[in-house]
């Protein structure tokens, strides 16, 4: 039992990018607020892409868990960076 390719792919293009968008937003020189946005949908991205593994019926239970509890986390570190990117726009 395994995942659709589809998922899969979704899912390694949202984490591919989330990882370019981290890089991105953490600038030593000076703070980027379209980074932190762009780092904020990125992790939005990954959410959705573990809620779509989650939803596999041809996974197992325990990874499905598993992949629910992941998108909780990345839907987490959304509202941290949208509130970052306000914080710095005040």
């Amino acid at each position: 039992m395994r995942a659709s390719r589809e998922a899969v792919a979704r899912w390694n293009t949202a984490y591919a990018e989330q990882t370019a968008a981290l890089f991105a937003a953490m600038s030593p020189r000076f703070v980027d607020v379209t980074a932190i946005r762009r780092l904020a949908a990125a992790y939005a991205e990954v959410a959705d892409a573990w809620r779509a593994l989650a939803a596999e019926s041809s996974v197992p239970l325990w990874a499905r868990h598993a992949a629910t509890v992941a998108a909780e986390e990345f839907e987490r570190r959304v509202g941290l960076e949208i509130a970052r990117a306000q914080a710095i726009e005040e």
